[in-house]
């Protein structure tokens, strides 16, 4: 059952929404309290405590006297799943697809190098979270969530405490990154190979050719990521090109 929204969350979903779609640039002042609380509908202590949560986030600086102004793209909580998830609704673009990937390159194939280092790697872990995926392309289970858990196990499994505290933060991007490069279970499908190869070399201990194959298994990714953002545009201009057919003539 769809949980109903506070006044509070929906405060901050709206507000949230109109700053990441540029609605307001960074460095500009959002409206008074008085002024958004009559345009939302809500009282300014809702709208106060929706500043809070977004000030929380690195999205707004609040300052007593002076209003509520948007901070830079670069001080904003980008790892946060809302924050993430409000981007995403707001339109993807090319610059956030290609940092998403090249973020996951620097990381990921130096992760599986160092869980094919360590002998303690809880192989049958990984393992069951393949078997998942290849269950999943033939309707069986949630392959999303299996292809998750296999790329949170090689986080998981480096034995580095840095890296596994970067974990959390890692497993959004690898949220998004996934919802956006699995369009359908025929991509799903062709992955399984790729995932094959990363827990193969894993599983036999060769640092460089897991290193090797997660990289190959991100590039295949980002092809991916490549098509369906073409396809979104493709449908982008068609519906636009479909609303102005369907302007009346006088």
């Amino acid at each position: 059952m769809r949980r109903t929204r506070t006044l509070h969350q929906d405060a901050v979903e709206r507000i949230a929404t109109g700053i990441v779609g540029g609605r307001y640039r960074p460095g500009a002042p959002l409206p008074t309290e008085s002024e958004l609380g009559e345009a939302l509908g809500v009282s300014r202590t809702v709208i106060r405590e929706a500043m809070r949560t977004l000030a929380a986030k690195g999205m707004v600086r609040v300052r007593r006297r002076h209003g509520t102004t948007i901070e830079p793209l670069d001080t904003w909580s980008l790892f946060d799943p809302q924050v993430m998830d409000w981007r995403l609704e707001a339109g993807l673009t090319r610059e956030f697809a290609e940092d998403l990937v090249r973020f996951r390159l620097g990381l990921e194939p130096f992760a599986a190098a160092l869980c094919a280092e360590n002998p303690d790697f809880p192989d049958a872990t990984l393992e069951d979270a393949f078997a998942r995926m290849s269950a999943a392309v033939e309707g069986e289970g949630d392959y999303h969530a299996a292809d998750l858990d296999f790329h949170r196990t090689i986080l998981d499994g480096t034995r580095n405490q840095f890296m596994r505290q970067l974990a959390p933060m890692l497993d959004n991007a690898l949220r998004v990154s996934i919802r956006l490069s699995v369009i359908d279970m025929g991509t799903a499908r062709g992955s399984l190979p790729l995932h094959r190869a990363v827990a193969d070399a894993i599983v036999a201990r060769d640092p460089k050719g897991a290193a090797r194959a997660l990289t190959s298994l991100i590039e295949a990714a980002r092809e991916d990521i490549r098509v369906a953002l073409e396809r979104r545009e493709r449908r982008r201009r068609s519906d636009a090109q479909g609303d102005r057919l369907a302007v009346p003539t006088t």
